[in-house]
């Protein structure tokens, strides 16, 4: 009995790392600046200024990379990139293999000497699931007595 089950622990356990290895090594961390898109695919550098009039005018922003290159952010609002236009900013995420895209994990940016996150995958399901699905804005949070899902009793 004991070398069976030590004859499958020695197939579990080599399976079972060769399957989970891949998926640690998905999620790679970009650093860069983030621009407008319409400014970087014309090579330059803009909007000038936080305050700039410029970036009402820009329909998506990215985020430069080494040596010119830029990607773009889609599962990231225009809203959050917006806000933080001109810093830089670390993304960790996934870059698509055919398209200069990264979809963001987690998006941080960067305040002094450390990068500080302010959005993740993660909180962004929560909030849609509270807000779309179950009504809790919270975990522990008690659906109210009269909510869609909870009927008066008759």
């Amino acid at each position: 009995m004991k070398t069976t089950s030590i004859k499958w622990l020695r197939l579990v356990v080599p399976l079972t790392a060769i399957f989970t290895f891949p998926l640690s090594l998905n999620a790679d961390t970009f650093t860069g600046k983030l621009n407008g898109h319409e400014c970087a695919h014309h090579g330059v550098s803009c909007p000038t200024a936080k305050l700039d009039p410029h970036i009402a005018l820009e329909s998506d922003f990215v985020v430069m990379l080494e040596g010119g290159e830029y990607a773009f952010l889609p599962n990231l609002s225009r809203d959050i990139k917006a806000r933080y236009v001109l810093d830089t900013i670390q993304v960790e995420g996934t870059k698509h293999p055919k398209f200069n895209s990264i979809k963001v994990d987690i998006f941080r940016v960067k305040k002094g000497n450390t990068f500080v996150t302010v959005w993740t995958q993660e909180q962004a399901n929560f909030a849609l699931k509270a807000l779309y699905e179950d009504g809790y804005a919270w975990p522990g949070q008690q659906a109210s007595p009269m909510s869609k899902y909870d009927k008066p009793a008759n």
